[in-house]
């Protein structure tokens, strides 16, 4: 079985060649200082949660008509071979929906960032699809500001469409179809893989 991270959605949509050489090649880079400085937040801000956060049953917070909220949830769902994987920033309830939030730092509406929610949205309705009677909503927030960047409602086009880009990763990963490098050499030279010269494919000059 192949297991698949919802993040990986965003690497596989910033640059298939990058994609293969990361999770097919397994060429291994260091953490960032961006990297680890973001996952600081993200610990950070769940600390801060804890603190306050209240005990109650999931059946209860769907339930929940006053905006009430959750951080740092892990979900799996196996598709067939594919064992899907996703860890939410943060879900809010409230009487009209639930909104599944992701933070990233400047964020901005790309489709691979859409993707990445679509995955989360995916995974929450196929776990609580039983109990679950509100519209679900992904959301891309400022990690820093906390403003709402992107919001839509998730339904069935989201769900095709996040099925094609699945379909699609999951040839690569089993290399069954090529990885198709960037076209955009911005995103060559901001690419770690590109600046410690471990990608054959750059066009950064």
């Amino acid at each position: 079985m192949q297991i698949v991270s919802a993040s990986w959605f965003t690497s596989h949509g910033y640059c298939e060649y990058k994609f293969f050489l990361e999770k097919v090649l397994k060429i291994e880079v260091p953490r960032t200082k961006e990297m680890v400085y973001g996952s600081k937040i993200h610990k950070d801000k769940e600390i801060i949660f804890l603190e306050k956060a209240e005990e109650m049953t999931w059946k209860e917070f769907l339930e929940a008509e006053i905006p009430t909220i959750t951080k740092e949830v892990e979900f799996e769902k196996q598709f067939g071979d594919i064992l899907l994987l996703g860890r939410v920033d943060e879900i809010k309830s409230d009487k009209t929906g639930i909104y599944i939030i992701d933070d990233k730092p400047n964020p901005k509406p790309y489709n691979s960032n859409k993707l990445q929610l679509y995955a989360y949205c995916l995974l929450f309705k196929e776990t609580f699809s039983n109990i679950l009677n509100k519209p679900i909503f992904s959301i891309l927030r400022n990690r820093d500001t906390n403003e709402i960047v992107w919001s839509q409602k998730f339904n069935k086009d989201q769900e095709n469409e996040f099925f094609e880009v699945f379909h699609r990763l999951r040839s690569i990963l089993l290399k069954k179809e090529e990885p198709i490098p960037t076209t955009n050499p911005n995103k060559c030279k901001a690419c770690v893989y590109n600046k410690l010269n471990l990608c054959d494919r750059s066009l950064a000059k």
